[in-house]
């Protein structure tokens, strides 16, 4: 199930339009990093303003307390009032322990059909995605930044064109 959590900048909730882009983020992020596979449980995609530091432990417990991995794309309010995705944390409960990862960003290797998710620089693995798990890789992709621009450039591509996600995924607004 990916639900989209409804953003709010201030005191204002958004405005359709910008809830259907944030949403159709979403849904083509979904697309990306399942490919073709139908999103199991242990496996959420979420949506919103970034998160202080507080509300990553909020975050971090309730994946704890459920025991599912997390997603969560960043979102601010950019020029002409169009959310734009600033960044993806990554949240994956083990037993009793939150380990997250902030400020990572997507990565299409050429030749492979799904995109990973790259922790910040330094880092040395990356994050691919199973239908109900994220699973820690060691090392960094081949050509990152080439692998960057290609998903920049396909996530584009998707969130313009709709990504025809079928039975794979169950979206949801909350507000």
């Amino acid at each position: 199930m990916i639900p989209v959590v409804g953003m709010k900048q201030g005191r204002q909730t958004m405005n359709p339009d910008q809830t259907a882009h944030v949403r159709a983020h979403v849904a083509a992020v979904s697309k990306l990093l399942l490919g073709n596979k139908i999103m199991n449980p242990g496996l959420m995609i979420l949506a919103g303003d970034p998160l202080d530091h507080s509300q990553q432990i909020a975050f971090g417990r309730t994946a704890v307390e459920a025991q599912v991995d997390l997603v969560y794309l960043e979102f601010t309010i950019g020029e002409d009032d169009v959310p734009v995705m600033t960044g993806i944390t990554v949240m994956l409960p083990r037993d009793t322990v939150c380990y997250v990862s902030t400020g990572c960003r997507l990565s299409l290797v050429p030749g492979k059909a799904r995109a990973v998710i790259v922790p910040q620089d330094g880092a040395q693995s990356h994050f691919k995605v199973l239908p109900g798990e994220i699973v820690q890789v060691r090392g960094r992709p081949a050509t990152l930044a080439a692998g960057c621009d290609r998903a920049t450039a396909k996530l584009a591509m998707l969130v313009r064109d709709g990504a025809d996600l079928g039975n794979q995924v169950n979206l949801q607004t909350w507000c």
